[in-house]
Parts: C-alpha cells; structure tokens; sequence
C-alpha cells in the first residue's frame, strides 16, 4: 500500500496533471448541475431548444437547421425522396409539440417525440449521449411512432456523439456536432439581441460539447505524459472505480491488490477519485489506448516516413507516401483538414468494438474536388451524386471493419490494422485512386479502353531480373547497386567522384551513404517509380552543393536549405505496370523513366559539376 500512497501523492504534484486538471475544472455552472455527465439532461436540453415556444429565443431556428442538417448528411442522402423537404423549410412549426420520455407499448421510453401536425410529421429521436444501443429498441420506437401517428411521416433519429450507425435502417443520423454547429450559428448571427443570461448557457453548454467533440491536441499531449509518468497511480485510481475491466489479464494484480484494502482504504480511494474524477477518466483513456500504440507499431511495420502520419490518440491516420505528389493535381484542403492533403485514411475504434478503416477525399477546392470525383467513378467507385455538389466538402470512398476481441491486446489490434489495410479491396481501391489522379494528369477527353485484366501475381516482391538488365546495358557495375524486397536503388559513378567534394552524410543513409540515390519501387497501387534523392549530407556541404545546383538552373524550396534539412527529391515519376510478372514490360518502363527528358536533364547537370 506504501507504493500506491506515493505513486498518487507523485501524481497529485505532478504539473502536468494539475495543467489538466484546471482545463477540465475551468467553471461551468452546467457541470455544478451535472448536465454534462447524464444523457437524460443532454434530452432535456435538446427538447427545450426544439421547442419554438419556449424561452431560449430562438423560436424556429434551431427546429429548421436540425431539419435542414438531417437532410444535408451524406449517411441519409437515401432516405431523401421519403420527405417533402422544401415544405418543412417554409413551414412555421408554430404547431409543435414536444414529449420527452414517451412510453412504448413495450415498455421502453423513446427519449424525445416531436410533433408538428401542421405538417403531419414526428421525429422520433433516440439519444444516445455515451451509451449504445439495446436490442431491438430502435425498431420498438419506430413501430411504436408509425403505430400511435398513423398518419404522419415518422422520421427516425438516432442521435449521437460521432456519428455511430443505427443498426436499423430507416433511422437517419445526426450527431453533436451539428448540434454544436446550429447553436454556435444562432449565437454568432444573433449576439447583440441576445438577453445575457440565454448567450450565458448556451456557451456554456457549448463548452460542455466542445469537451467531448474537439480534439484538444495540448490536453491529449498532456494526458499521454501524465499516464506514461504516472501509470500506476492512474490505473490504480481508475480501476478501483471500475470494475468492467476485471476480466482483462494485465488489471488482475491491480484488482487483487484493490481486494486486499481495507473499507477504510478503499472509502479514501473513492474520495480520491471522486474529486478528480473526469480528469483522471480523461488520461486512462487516452494514456491507456492501444490504438494509439498499435498504430505506432503499424506504421513501424509498414515503413511509414513521419512526416505522412498522426499516432493520433483516437483517430491515428495517415496518408500513402505517394500522395505527397499529388498535391498540384488535386489541390491542397481547406487549413486544419488532417494531414493537410486531399485525401486521407485513419483507424479508429467504433461504438460497437470494432476496428475500422476509411479513405475520405477532403475538402480540395471545388473544381479539383470534382475532377477527381468524376475521375473516382470512373474507376468505378461509387459517387453519391450529392457528393458532387459545391459545398461538400467529405467524401468517403472507402471503409471496412473487422472485430477486436480484446482491446487491450496490442497485439492483435495491430494484426488488425494489418489486415484491414493488406485487403485486397482496399488495394483495389487505393489502385483505382492513382489511377483517377493519373487520367486528371493526363487530361484526358475521353474514356480510357478497357483495361486488361491482370494476371495472377504470385509475389508481390520487387523483381530483381529487369532492374539487372537495366543495369547492365546502362552499364552501372553491380557494387553500385542493391535489389531488395521492395526496391532496386543504384549509384551512378559520378555521385561517388561528388563524395570527395562534398563528403558522405552525416547519417546512415540506403547502403551508401553517398550524394545522391536513385531508386525504383513498387507502390502499393501497383505503380513503378523512379526517384532521384539528395542525401543527408553535413549541413554546411549540403547547403554549398545545393546553392551550385541552383547556379545551374536546378529550383530548391527554401526548406531544403535549412540546416536541418535531410532529403531533397530532385526526381520522382510513377507509371502504371500492366502485369508485374513481364519482365519485358518492367524493364521498358525502368528504361523509359530512367530516359524521362527532366531526370536526363538534372543528370547531366550533376555529372558536370
């Protein structure tokens, strides 16, 4: 007991934990009333802003956005030929009538009814603040609602957090977010009519959301230092308030030790915790989170370069290597969209425990959005046709999940990750996408012939005969190349000579360490690259060969001559590979990049120095 006394008082001084702490004890008089922990008081709050007659001075605001965001949600755009949408927006909903915890037949209560029969509508909105569903409840509200309004269109909310799916179909989603949105809007347009005391709640319930919904990076930092710090004392306190986890191996010494106090203990233990609660909640969760380490592990495994990926704590994601050249053919986001590229894929944990993977096309500016969403379906995947409308901005073209048994086995999380990510249709789709951006490329007018298919690959392994022939009649000697598993990288004898010039780098680099690397890979789309590098040279020689090279004509990102700098791509073009078992075909598209008339032209430059 000893060690756990001193593990919570090192955690109580800890600078770190009390910095969270006050950020997640700045006053609320919302969180002296509790509304921000129960879900009946989030009901209670949504049921008085969907009320038009009631005090907040909205009057029909907040019932006609929610009504327009219903309609404008990709996840319900088939559900929009069940509803007369441009009637509701002209409609006044004077007439509504709100009902909160309404009685089935079954014996369950359907959390708000709304009623407007002015418009022979209801909304039927089951909340669900943190918790998920039960079984059969969705259908035991809706047939409840078509059952009592006989004669009304029934429409079926499943409200939550982060948009979860209902498992029943005809329910469309809403989550907080668009909550959030609507009454920030409400505030931002109607400040100065405002009385003090309506601005005054609803920023503070907006804060209270802001909480659950907005990525803090500083407070996700800080819980991350705080539980690697403080583990012990973290999932000490937090367990002996849980008991959810005790079926989980790497908690049972923590839960037997907790059985082992005595009442009077475990009374100090709950006072402890009582008064740190949401604080201590926050950093197990974060701190706790295999995803988060998985994701590292995955990204160990797959070769990843930092600079394309977030470990993220509940979304990691990242983006493929290959994209960064896609950036002048589809635009750069909108500031603050992810990786601050166009396309993105992340993983994350689902409500129903399952592991799941997305590609999404982001919010590029609209005329480049919507040459890849044309180029996208031609390829075959499938384009809601609303997704090509100005002012959409996310367009998920790909998602799957699989099961995780055990979430707290890092292990198999990972496996996950792997497996989700090696799918064949996942390969299938990111093909499709290089493919898209290669027809935007290429500006093609008319539609491609028909692709041959592929034929059956019996390895995935960078084939090393071409790339020997290639070597041979471009007469690079062997000890001036390597042929791995996934690339083929080379020297040409004058990058050696430039070592005595300008020295190797100052860090391992390839095989070599030399000035320059040319290399030829296999992208998971099934492209063949060739790039040309400028290695990680001492900083000062880097900087004088690069200002050389620019005296001859060569451009350089200011970047590139920072001190810091490592690698500069000077080169870098992908072709499509038809069949990867011709070794003929490899070897005319090695030759052909290799002969690219800019590569040609900075290799002569660079013999000449």
């Amino acid at each position: 007991m000893s060690f756990s006394i001193e593990s919570i008082a090192q955690l109580d001084h800890s600078k770190e934990f009390a910095q969270l702490h006050q950020k997640f004890h700045q006053f609320n008089p919302l969180k002296v009333l509790r509304v921000d922990q129960f879900e009946i008081r989030h009901s209670n709050v949504l049921a008085w802003l969907l009320d038009p007659s009631e005090n907040h001075q909205l009057g029909n605001f907040f019932i006609k956005k929610v009504v327009s965001r219903l309609v404008t949600r990709q996840e319900n755009e088939d559900k929009l030929a069940e509803i007369d949408f441009l009637t509701y927006m002209h409609a006044s909903f004077s007439d509504i009538e709100v009902y909160r915890e309404v009685k089935t037949h079954a014996n369950r209560y359907i959390d708000i009814v709304v009623v407007v029969p002015s418009q022979k509508m209801v909304l039927v909105i089951e909340n669900k603040f943190h918790a998920s569903e039960s079984m059969g409840q969705l259908n035991d509200y809706l047939e409840y609602a078509k059952r009592v309004y006989k004669d009304f269109k029934v429409i079926p909310i499943f409200l939550t957090l982060r948009s979860d799916a209902p498992t029943h179909p005809e329910y469309w989603v809403l989550d907080y977010n668009d909550l959030m949105d609507i009454i920030l809007l409400h505030i931002e347009l109607n400040r100065e009519i405002m009385s003090e005391s309506i601005f005054d709640f609803l920023m503070h319930y907006t804060a209270i959301l802001k909480e659950e919904l907005v990525q803090d990076e500083e407070a996700i930092q800080l819980a991350q230092d705080v539980y690697q710090t403080n583990k012990a004392a973290v999932d000490f306190l937090y367990l002996s308030q849980h008991d959810e986890f005790r079926k989980q191996p790497r908690y049972r010494d923590i839960y037997n030790w907790i059985d082992g106090l005595l009442i009077v203990q475990q009374n100090a233990l709950k006072r402890i915790y009582a008064k740190k609660k949401q604080t201590i909640d926050y950093i197990f969760k974060i701190g706790s989170s295999v995803l988060h380490e998985a994701f590292l592990s995955f990204v160990q495994l797959e070769d990843l370069p930092i600079e394309v990926y977030k470990a993220h704590a509940q979304v990691p994601n990242f983006i493929l290597p290959e994209w960064l050249d896609y950036t002048e053919t589809i635009g750069e986001p909108e500031q603050g969209y992810w990786r601050g590229h166009g396309l993105i894929i992340w993983f994350e944990r689902t409500w129903n425990e399952r592991l799941k993977i997305s590609i999404e096309v982001g919010p590029v500016p609209y005329e480049n959005r919507l040459k890849l969403l044309h180029a996208l379906e031609f390829q075959g995947i499938s384009i809601r046709p609303t997704a090509k409308l100005e002012g959409k901005k996310y367009t998920k073209i790909y998602t799957e999940t699989l099961s995780i048994i055990d979430w707290a086995n890092k292990q198999e999380v990972v496996t996950g990750m792997e497996t989700l990510y090696h799918d064949e249709d996942l390969k299938g789709t990111l093909r499709k996408i290089a493919k898209a951006v290669e027809k935007i490329e290429n500006k093609l007018e008319q539609e491609v012939l028909e692709e041959r298919k592929i034929s059956e690959r019996t390895s995935e392994q960078f084939p090393p005969n071409p790339f020997a022939k290639f070597a041979e009649i471009q007469g690079i000697d062997p000890s001036l190349y390597r042929i791995s598993n996934k690339n083929a990288s080379f020297l040409m004898s004058e990058f050696r000579e430039l070592e005595k010039k300008f020295g190797v780098t100052r860090e391992k680099w390839w095989w070599h360490d030399s000035t320059f690397t040319y290399w030829f890979e296999r992208l998971r789309d099934d492209r063949l690259k060739l790039t040309l590098e400028l290695g990680p040279l001492q900083a000062d020689q880097r900087i004088k060969l690069i200002n050389q090279l620019e005296e001859m004509g060569i451009a350089f990102a200011a970047q590139s001559k920072l001190p810091t700098s490592r690698y500069t791509r000077l080169f870098s073009k992908p072709v499509f590979i038809e069949d990867w078992n011709d070794e003929e075909e490899l070897y005319r598209e090695m030759v052909r990049l290799f002969g690219e008339d800019k590569n040609q032209e900075l290799l002569e430059i660079i013999k000449s120095m």
